[in-house]
């Protein structure tokens, strides 16, 4: 599986007093398997860029190419490739519709054409996959927390089998429990499947902890991209964009201005503690 796209172009409201170029000329490819993190202030172009990755919204110029195959070509099956690149929205409610949860979580599945059978099947596995609670699988959606609306959304897609995941900013509006529950869990799906998983987030902490991959966006270009103790080594450059790198970061910089011999870059609570218990061993501490 792979995603590529070739110098696109977003522009909302195009020729009218209200065009907004949401992206400009976007070049990149995902790979099968990346656990990718997107980045960006609001407006950057983030969420636009991940609506073009299964085709919602259609580049008002440029190409995408999933699995080598033009998806603007008039004979490519966008609505395959829906199921196959699966997304979660920001506010889990705009895809929350079925009377409970379970036949909630059964409608991609049956709209894909299985069996009543199957798609129960794939209903209870994605639900046990995010650990949704038996008791509530008859529940109407709507009077779920927040947290449970989060994964009764993300199990929804997953019970389509998709090849990636995407998941815009999947922890908004949660406390910080239920941030670490769901982010916790989309880590556990990737290390168990495999499958590609592209996490739009607002928190520097959480793409610096869980992803291996970061795209920062800004005005609708991609700004930086790369391992995450690349990107957070330009502290200066994300800091002229109004971003931020995390906090432990900032921490270590300011233990290496002091004449203290930080190695690296650590971007992680985990990684800042082996790097000072390394320098306690040697003596430095």
């Amino acid at each position: 599986m792979s995603i590529i796209l070739d110098h696109v172009t977003y522009t909302y409201s195009e020729k009218t007093a209200y065009e907004i170029k949401a992206l400009d000329d976007v070049s990149l490819s995902i790979k099968d398997g990346e656990f990718i993190g997107i980045i960006g202030h609001t407006g950057s172009g983030k969420s636009t860029l991940v609506q073009h990755l299964n085709g919602l919204l259609r580049a008002t110029s440029g190409t995408i190419y999933y699995n080598g195959q033009d998806i603007y070509d008039k004979d490519f099956n966008l609505k395959n490739m829906r199921t196959k690149v699966g997304m979660v929205f920001q506010y889990p409610e705009h895809q929350l519709f079925e009377t409970t949860v379970f036949e909630d979580v059964k409608y991609g599945p049956k709209n894909q054409g299985l069996s009543d059978k199957e798609a129960t099947n794939r209903a209870y596995d994605a639900l046990a996959d995010v650990n949704f609670p038996d008791e509530y699988f008859d529940q109407s959606p709507f009077e779920l927390s927040g947290g449970q609306k989060r994964r009764a959304a993300i199990a929804g897609v997953l019970a389509m089998e998709p090849e990636v995941l995407i998941l815009d900013e999947p922890t908004a509006g949660l406390d910080p429990k239920g941030q670490r529950d769901i982010l916790n869990l989309i880590r556990r799906m990737h290390e168990s499947s495999g499958r590609t998983i592209i996490l739009v987030s607002h928190s520097m902490e959480d793409v610096a902890e869980y992803v291996d991959r970061i795209i920062v966006m800004d005005e609708g270009r991609v700004f930086l991209d790369g391992a995450p103790d690349y990107v957070f080594s330009h502290t200066d450059l994300l800091e002229e964009k109004g971003l931020a790198v995390p906090q432990v970061t900032y921490l270590m910089e300011e233990l290496r201005a002091k004449g203290i011999p930080i190695e690296g870059q650590p971007t992680t609570l985990e990684m800042a503690e082996k790097e000072i218990l390394r320098l306690h061993k040697a003596g430095v501490f």
